[in-house]
């Protein structure tokens, strides 16, 4: 057995390979202490191998995805092991192989993977120059990816995929690699990482990879998808589709399509945007509440992975984005509300069908996937009979589409039982009429309990034994149990089985015949079941190319109910695509923060408008700290966002023109661990942003220099938002405390200064923000205020405004400088007895006892002044 274990690892290096072994799997050596470390599991030792104890530590099969889980999130992969061969039949251990390897890349299992999210493969492969080949996939969603890229690009790409595993080449440049291990290691929105994986050289082939890709697609050349010149993407295809293989153990038949992305198409969403603006992720990386979280009302996990795709990779071109608002502007009637109705309860058919390609699907999933089937159906005809004549072209795709193809449902509720057991192994798969072999195997076992309930009442007439009991246990089989005190009346013909406490266990001849045609019949209904199942498969494959077509049209329909929904209970409203460059938006609001001012304090959001054209490209905003600059300029790129995927947006009216990119440089955060400071990140970032940004996107500048010293940061802000008007020419929003920009307009045509509004008041706080944006540049920062609101202590407080008092009398002229941390001016403050001033700068809880009794003496000598 360790021979065969052995030779079975060596195939498996560097991944944890679970060993079947009866009811538990086994992992042995490295592996076993690795996992015992990992999961929390025992350690324990079995025999010697060159003369040292085995060590080895086991999990039960029946919790396998539990431990699978886990080792997932921690970037591990798993070989499952299992017994293929004969028990019956085997001369020595019974065959095992590995049948499918699990790694963060390739998950398919639902109870591994989240059905909001896909488990993304990626493959890289650097070319002859300083271009980069990408291909990646997500082996449930079953199409393929290309791209190339120069190698400086490659830090954009990464993070968008956000792929679990990153697959590179044994033979690389050490600069190569070390930039794919610096990209993989890099948190993700989601605050995952990417598990960088070696390849071998020869995976990575150009001429392999066109090779592959014409096999999988059925095509003799590639030039229907525009694919024929990538030639690095093809051999980065060739290792991604090698790899996906070897771990699935099998060809992948549902991968039927490709698509080549191109970074002109989409608008790019750095991370930093995908950060700051909490799409799918909130600052501290929970799922909610996010612009993400608050769209998803999708009633199927593929909607739902398909309303995210959507929110993250808009499309540059409108076409798409005028289609969804077309369908959208229909389904906002009771069409819409029916159809979600009718998809409540839908089986997640994208990754049933992917499952069943890689035939690793499970009866009770074919079985939703036949009922799921049924109500595509309804949905089909409902959809057709709903629209008007000539209704959106959209929606008619997807009624055409949902048509489920001929023969599959019938054979799906013809083959399964309506309920059937969660694995094939455990039997009561298959439906009863189905399969007359398997019929009468199983009424061999149905007329079991007739004949023990017969035979038991006929023994006890025989032998006069009144509570004599004919049983079955699957250890020791059919027997006639007999008490102690009636063992005098117990027959010749009875042998005797098994001796217990107080009983006896015999057997007789009839009852061995009858045990041996019993037991073999339920070995071979097991084993005709796992047959017929085997050749369900195989049928099925016939449908899993019209499967994927409905599974589409299933999700995209459900995404497009969600935001027809969120636009009625929201009230949200149709955005307007226009040629020229601009960002009008009246009435706009922050979606995230508005939802939850409702759900915590009942409040309503203060709506802003925002106008920005040729014109007016930047807006200079200052106002105080919470006095909503940070949200302002957010729901702006939300509201921007939202409708270049096609939704509605949270305003009275927007108009848009085109939008190539949204980048935001907001709030402050270090990167120790790469040795850069908060203002060496936020002069990272602003430097990426100069460098990219075009008229074409919205660029959102929040209190940028204010790391450094009070004159490097204005000058830096005040170079960096020349930079955007002037040569950029980006539509900005600039937010700063430096007063000093608020002249910046006067020099720049197509800038304005806005603020926004807050009153001082009464009561505790002693301002009041009013949220709203108006123009011009707001009188003053009351950042002593807002520093007061947040628990300073007074008189640290008051200590300030003294210092803002000296320092805004101080001409500017002058060149002395303010002592910021001098005591107050004695004309300051009222006149007071020395001890009641000494009385007010103690903090009793920061003294030690020595301290305290010094303070005592001290007061004391005061008190005697007069």
């Amino acid at each position: 057995m360790m021979q065969q274990y052995l030779a079975i690892k060596a195939g498996y290096p560097h991944t944890l390979v679970f060993y079947r072994m009866g009811d538990f799997y086994e992992l042995f050596f490295g592996d076993a202490e690795k996992a015992a470390r990992l999961l929390d599991i025992t350690l324990t030792q079995r025999g010697q191998s060159a003369g040292e104890p085995v060590v080895m530590a086991g999990v039960p099969f029946h919790s396998i995805d539990n431990y699978l889980a886990r080792l997932i999130k921690l970037g591990e992969s798993a070989a499952i092991c299992e017994q293929v061969g004969d028990v019956a039949t085997a001369k020595g251990p019974v065959e095992r192989k590995v049948v499918r390897v699990v790694t963060p890349g390739t998950l398919t299992d639902s109870e591994l993977l989240s059905d909001k999210t896909e488990a993304v493969l990626m493959a890289v492969h650097p070319g002859a120059r300083t271009g980069v080949g990408l291909a990646w996939m997500s082996v449930t969603q079953g199409i393929v990816f290309l791209a190339q890229c120069a190698s400086d690009e490659l830090a954009d790409w990464i993070p968008r995929i956000a792929p679990g595993e990153l697959l590179y080449s044994a033979e690389v440049t050490p600069a190569f690699e070390k930039n794919v291990q610096a990209l993989a290691a890099q948190p993700l929105a989601s605050g995952q990482r990417t598990v960088a994986v070696l390849r071998p050289a020869w995976a990575f082939d150009g001429a392999l990879g066109e090779r592959k890709l014409l096999e999988q697609l059925g095509a003799a050349s590639l030039a229907a998808w525009d694919a024929q010149g990538l030639s690095d993407a093809h051999a980065a295809a060739a290792a991604l589709l090698d790899y996906a293989e070897h771990t699935q153990g099998r060809a992948l038949s549902h991968v039927k399509s490709l698509r080549v992305a191109r970074s002109d198409e989409l608008i790019d969403l750095p991370i930093t945007t995908r950060r700051n603006l909490e799409l799918t992720h909130t600052l501290r990386g929970e799922t909610s509440p996010t612009l993400f979280s608050l769209l998803d009302v999708c009633q199927t996990g593929m909607g739902s992975r398909a309303l995210r795709s959507w929110l993250l990779e808009p499309k540059r071109d409108r076409s798409e984005a005028r289609a969804r608002l077309d369908a959208i502007g229909l389904l906002r009637g009771g069409l819409g509300q029916t159809l979600r109705s009718a998809l409540k309860g839908a089986s997640d058919v994208e990754r049933i069908t992917a499952r069943t390609a890689l035939r690793q699907v499970r009866p009770r999933e074919l079985v939703g996937l036949g009922q799921t089937l049924g109500r595509a159906q309804q949905l089909a005809q409902g959809l057709q009979h709903g629209l008007p004549a000539g209704g959106p072209a959209l929606l008619l795709q997807i009624a055409a589409d949902l048509t489920p193809p001929a023969g599959c449902a019938e054979l799906l509720l013809a083959a399964l039982l309506p309920e059937p057991a969660a694995l094939v192994r455990d039997g009561g798969v298959i439906n009863h009429g189905f399969d007359a072999d398997l019929d009468e195997l199983r009424s061999i076992q149905t007329n079991c309990d007739g004949f023990l309930i017969d035979l038991e009442t006929r023994e006890r007439a025989r032998t006069g034994i009144a509570n004599l009991r004919v049983q079955f246990n699957k250890v020791h089989g059919f027997y006639i149990e007999v008490t102690q005190g009636q063992i005098d009346k117990v027959p010749d013909d009875y042998r005797r089985r098994q001796t217990l406490k107080n009983a006896e266990r015999f057997i007789t001849p009839e009852l061995k015949a009858f045990e041996d045609k019993a037991l073999s019949a339920q070995e071979r209904a097991l084993a005709r079941e796992k047959w017929l199942f085997e050749h369900l498969l195989d049928e099925l494959q016939a449908y899993i190319d019209p499967l994927t077509r409905l599974a589409r049209a299933l999700a995209a329909l459900d995404a497009l109910c969600a935001l027809a929904e969120r636009s009625l209970t929201l009230n949200w409203s149709a955005p307007q695509f226009v040629a020229e460059p601009c960002i009008e938006i009246r009435g706009g609001r922050h979606p995230v923060v508005e939802a939850r001012l409702n759900e915590t304090t009942g409040g309503s959001f203060i709506a802003n408008d925002t106008v920005m054209g040729p014109k007016q490209r930047m807006q200079v905003i200052t106002g105080p700290n919470m006095g909503g600059k940070s949200t302002y300029m957010r729901q702006v790129a939300v509201i921007v966002l939202l409708a270049s995927m096609g939704s509605y947006v949270p305003a009275t009216a927007c108009r848009l023109g085109p939008i190539d990119a949204i980048h935001t440089r907001i709030g402050a955060a270090d990167d120790l661990a790469n040795a850069q400071s908060t203002f060496m990140v936020e002069m990272t970032e602003a430097a990426q942003i100069l460098n990219a940004a075009t008229p074409q996107s919205l660029v959102l500048m929040d209190e940028i220099g204010r790391g450094t010293s009070t004159f490097d940061g204005l000058a830096l802000a005040g170079g960096i938002a020349a930079h955007l008007h002037d040569k950029a020419r980006a539509f900005t929003l600039f937010a700063t405390h430096y007063f000093e920009l608020t002249e910046f307009p006067a020099g720049h045509h197509a800038a304005v200064n806005v603020h926004v509004s807050a009153v001082e008041g009464g009561g505790k706080s002693g301002i009041v923000f009013l949220h709203q944006i108006e123009p011009g540049p707001a009188s003053r920062s009351y950042g002593i205020q807002v520093a007061r609101l947040a628990g300073v202590p007074a008189a640290v407080v008051q200590h300030a405004r003294h210092a803002l008092a000296a320092l805004e009398s101080q001409s500017e002229q002058s060149r002395s400088q303010v002592d910021l941390f001098a005591p107050p001016p004695p004309s300051a403050e009222p006149e007071t007895h020395p001890l009641l001033a000494a009385l007010r700068g103690i903090d009793p809880d920061a003294l030690s006892p020595r301290e305290a009794l010094d303070q005592l003496y001290q007061l004391k000598k005061l008190s005697l002044q007069p």
